[in-house]
Parts: C-alpha cells; sequence; structure tokens
C-alpha cells in the first residue's frame, strides 16, 4: 500500500501578508464593536415627530407632546396653550393653522395631548381634565362631557381665554379640504391671533 503525503504549504506566502491580514481583522473587529455601541433608536425631536406624524405642518413647528397631567396642569389654570387631538385629517388641517398663527404670533410653544386613549380607558386624570372643562366640552347622548379632536385650550390668569372645538364634532360628511377654504381659515387665523396676542401679552 502507498503512502500518501500531503504536500505542506505556508498559509501565508509572506511577512507582509500576514501584517494585512492581521490589520484587515483588527479593522473588523473594531466595526463591530463599533456598530454595537451605537444607538438606533435615537428619539425624534417633538417639532420632527409632529411633522411625521401631521403632513401639513412644517417641520419648524411649536408643537410639544405632553401627556394627561401636564395638560390637567393647564386645565387647573396653569398657563398654557394645548391642542387636544389625534390622527386624522381634521387635526392635521387645525394644526397647520394654529401653527401657523403660534408662529406669526411669536409664540414658541404649544402643547399637544393625544387623549384618546386614556378617554377610552377611562383614565382619571383625562376625566378631571374633562370636568374642569365641563362648561365649554360637548356632551354625548348619554349627557356626558367629553373632549373631542381637535379642540384648542388656551389659558392665562386661571382663566380660559378660548376653548375652541369648531370643527371637533362635525354632523356632516364634509372634508377638511372642503371645510377649509379660504374665507374660514382666514376667519380661523383672524380669532386666534387676537386670543394668541392676548395670550403672550398676559
Amino acid at each position: 500500500m502507498k503512502k500518501m503525503y500531503i504536500k505542506n504549504e505556508k498559509l501565508f506566502k509572506n511577512k507582509i501578508q500576514l501584517v494585512v491580514y492581521l490589520l484587515l481583522f483588527a479593522l473588523l473587529i473594531w466595526a463591530f464593536i463599533y456598530l454595537g455601541t451605537i444607538d438606533y433608536d435615537k428619539t425624534l425631536p417633538d417639532n420632527e415627530k409632529f411633522a411625521q406624524e401631521f403632513s401639513l405642518v412644517s417641520e419648524d413647528n411649536v408643537f410639544e407632546y405632553i401627556n394627561a397631567t401636564e395638560a390637567l396642569m393647564v386645565a387647573n389654570g396653569t398657563k398654557g396653550i394645548v391642542l387636544f387631538g389625534t390622527k386624522n385629517e381634521w387635526v392635521n388641517y387645525y394644526a397647520n393653522i394654529v401653527n401657523k398663527v403660534a408662529k406669526q404670533i411669536e409664540i414658541d410653544k404649544i402643547y399637544y395631548y393625544d387623549f384618546i386613549s386614556n378617554r377610552q380607558d377611562n383614565n382619571g386624570t383625562y376625566e378631571q381634565i374633562v370636568e374642569l372643562l365641563s362648561d365649554y366640552t360637548m356632551y354625548d347622548d348619554y349627557n356626558k362631557a367629553e373632549i373631542y379632536a381637535p379642540s384648542l385650550l388656551v389659558v392665562s390668569k386661571d382663566q380660559v381665554l378660548l376653548f375652541d372645538m369648531e370643527t371637533s364634532f362635525r354632523v356632516s360628511d364634509i372634508e377638511p379640504a372642503e371645510y377649509w377654504n379660504s374665507f374660514n381659515e382666514e376667519q380661523k387665523i383672524k380669532e386666534l391671533s387676537k386670543v394668541f396676542q392676548e395670550y403672550k401679552e398676559s
């Protein structure tokens, strides 16, 4: 029986090739470590997040997200402006108008509170907000006060300067693009401008 011999070949032909492979290996290790430290879940600033959620609103908007507790503080008399909303086209159109006026009057912050999940869960803090604003809110068929979207609350010096719910409770089939024609938008801009100016000066 013949013996079989395997030719012994060097893994690396020379020292330069060895150094190149070692450097590439070290570079790969560094890349894995670096990529592992990157935070891919970066939170967007509120204005950018809002612009992504509402397509008509510019990215340099004035909106800041808040929760029920923070909205309650404004409803209870703390100076502030709160847009009660949820993701739909009526809020999209209304928020665009509110943002335009705020920037014209130079109001740099308007709070945005999406209350829908809190209302569905009968959240206690949300219920307190409704109770505080019961003189302004709509009542359903069961005579229960509720907030509808979009609604805008403006408070200064413990006084409600405005609780606007013009398009929050609609019975017709009109679309927001049709409702917010140039005339209606101009009227709303005038109304909000007056209130926002009063708010700014108070």
